[in-house]
């Protein structure tokens, strides 16, 4: 794939990237409080709907929110999800409408946490507390097969959690357009670094961030023991074409092709990263959701 093919945006993101370019969005405007309103203001305008009358019922809980959908399956699982925005924005209110087209097609409920932000409170302190809410949700769950599942910085948060705080709980992992290299900076971040919704240096702000917690833990994705290897649940990996982390989505998933590991990766290569979010408004967004909840969620490995 060049560099030449991956620049090319769907239509429909290349609109949205030509207005952000023309309203003058700034990736910051020196303001974290500012900053935080504004882009889940942009994701309210630009991805997000009101919830429809779909018999969807969501249960907030203090510290998570449960979209139920309205037909559950006998033999779903549990889907425990973490969402992304380098642990300084967002939160599940953003993620509901993708999050309820997850539920929807999975015919599965879907969990999604709240954590402490950085930089007001410390990568520690938030993925200790995360991860206490995650345990005590597992252990009510008893038998049921559960999926942990994460966008972004969660999807690198998932994979902590399911091979040094919870081993062996969880029948699958699926991380979405990860954060999977804190170490390294890949063409990539040069091709897409301005421009495609996640800019090279909001990813070294979030990097400077988390890569104190990783590194005192000895925690790379790319150096995984053979031990966490025999531990991390069948797994899958969804990439996107034109994001400053595509290279060390594709990289990792060389990493492992000959190490035994139960993989799956689908690859968008016209779309940006986050392009989740916008389920509820850009149709290619919700139909690569739908091809996501239909193959990378999925649990059974022979249907593939």
């Amino acid at each position: 794939m060049s560099d030449t093919e991956a620049r090319s945006l769907h239509v429909e993101f290349g609109r949205l990237a030509a207005a952000r370019k023309i309203m003058a969005v700034r990736a910051s405007t020196g303001s974290l409080a500012d900053d935080r309103v504004n882009a889940e203001r942009w994701i309210a305008r630009f991805g997000s709907v009101a919830e429809p009358d779909d018999g969807a019922s969501l249960d907030a809980e203090e510290q998570s929110v449960i979209i139920r959908p309205a037909q559950e399956a006998a033999d779903s699982p549990h889907v425990l999800y973490i969402h992304g925005g380098g642990m300084v924005y967002y939160s599940t209110a953003v993620f509901r409408p993708f999050l309820r087209t997850l539920a929807d097609t999975l015919h599965a409920p879907v969990e999604a946490f709240e954590y402490l932000k950085a930089p007001e409170h410390t990568v520690e302190q938030s993925v200790e507390r995360l991860a206490g809410h995650i345990a005590a949700r597992c252990r009510t769950l008893g038998d049921r097969p559960l999926v942990i599942a994460g966008d972004s910085v969660g999807g690198l948060l998932a994979l902590y959690l399911s091979l040094r705080v919870l081993p062996g709980a969880f029948s699958r992992i699926v991380l979405i357009y990860p954060v999977l290299d804190l170490q390294t900076e890949r063409a990539s971040y040069r091709t897409f670094g301005a421009g495609y919704f996640l800019d090279s240096g909001s990813m070294r702000l979030f990097k400077s961030l988390l890569k104190p917690f990783f590194s005192e833990r000895d925690f790379d994705p790319f150096s995984l023991s053979e031990s966490d290897l025999g531990q991390l649940p069948a797994c899958s990996i969804v990439t996107s074409g034109c994001d400053v982390l595509r290279d060390e989505g594709l990289a990792w998933v060389g990493h492992l092709a000959d190490r035994s590991v139960r993989l799956r990766h689908q690859h968008f290569p016209d779309l940006p990263h986050d392009f989740c979010l916008y389920a509820g408004k850009l149709d290619s967004a919700r139909s690569a959701v739908a091809e996501i909840a239909g193959t990378a969620f999925q649990l059974e490995e022979s249907h593939f």
